[in-house]
């Protein structure tokens, strides 16, 4: 079951690595499209601009001496070419060089859109088959856990004090000490109380908040939502994921461990769960559907992968 809800987690950051990226992608897609247009308006009117002028100068000629204009290299050229140095004013000039900037940024633009848009279907469709794998899991785990919830914590029982083992392993390997058993977590004594300032004080406000893949509110939320949350009520930004989160902290180790920093866990050597340590070898998570957040040992977490501070 263990196994089944760290593959369930890792989907779930990785619909939410996703439903974040699509997210920039839409911002910029309207960024781009507000900035397209208004460069399309000035280029529209320099180039009229620029047209007038040349009509003027070359009366008895045809406009498209403009289009000449654009193929050459440089003003330079054109002018040369012409031999009408002393006709072109210092505006012909700015406006020339202005419509050819101009008309790159347009053109830079509509490569960049039609890559965002491409991208963006992609993603649109890869959420929608990680939705269904999501929910195709969910009612798997329903299905395993019908009939079997006296089994359940028998084998969680199990499973921490593995984990427990295997902590107080890495944690003699890495310096521990004077060789006394890792509590799994740090030895710093009880977890702070609820008035307690800082990530982990913050954290007990959401204490049976159901647990929601892809959530991020006080309504619902999963693992790196409840970090996302808390962090962002101390004004810091995170990463929305769980492997992005460590990515971007500053990593340390198990013995280093204070109310506040986060700890990381995943199966198959990624990272796809995260918890805030809150003191005495716990921490506060939402752990997966069904549950809410809550209080729960370091060693219950699962494979611990490594801890990090902001």
């Amino acid at each position: 079951m263990a196994v089944l809800n760290g593959q369930m987690e890792a989907k779930v950051e990785s619909y939410n690595a996703a439903n974040e990226e699509l997210g920039n992608i839409d911002a910029r897609i309207e960024k781009n499209e507000a900035q397209l247009e208004e460069t399309t308006k000035t280029l529209d009117v320099t180039q009229d601009r620029l047209e007038k002028r040349v009509v003027k100068i070359y009366r008895n000629g045809s406009v498209e001496v403009l289009d000449v204009l654009m193929e050459t290299n440089d003003l330079n050229e054109f002018l040369t070419k012409f031999d009408m140095l002393t006709k072109v004013s210092e505006q012909d000039r700015d406006d020339f060089e202005q419509v050819k900037m101009l008309k790159a940024q347009v053109e830079e633009a509509q490569v960049q859109m039609t890559s965002d848009k491409s991208r963006q279907e992609s993603l649109v469709a890869q959420l929608e088959t990680e939705k269904a794998e999501i929910e195709s899991g969910l009612g798997q785990r329903k299905q395993m856990l019908s009939g079997i919830e006296g089994d359940i914590a028998t084998l969680q029982a199990q499973e921490q004090a593995a984990q427990q083992a295997a902590l107080n392993a890495q944690a003699s390997s890495s310096g521990g000490g004077d060789g006394d058993s890792y509590d799994g977590g740090g030895n710093f004594g009880p977890a702070p109380v609820s008035t307690a300032g800082g990530a982990a004080g913050i954290a007990m406000q959401y204490l049976g908040v159901p647990y929601v893949w892809g959530g991020a509110s006080p309504s619902g939320m999963d693992c790196s939502g409840l970090v996302v949350v808390v962090f962002g009520q101390m004004g810091i930004s995170v990463p929305r994921t769980a492997a992005a989160q460590y990515s971007a902290g500053t990593p340390i180790s198990y013995n280093e461990l204070a109310p506040g920093d986060l700890v990381f866990f995943g199966y198959g050597g990624g990272i796809s769960h995260v918890g805030i340590y809150i003191g005495g070898g716990s921490m506060i998570h939402a752990p997966f559907e069904g549950e809410v957040v809550q209080i729960a040992p370091v060693s219950g977490g699962g494979s611990y992968r490594g801890a990090a501070r902001y």
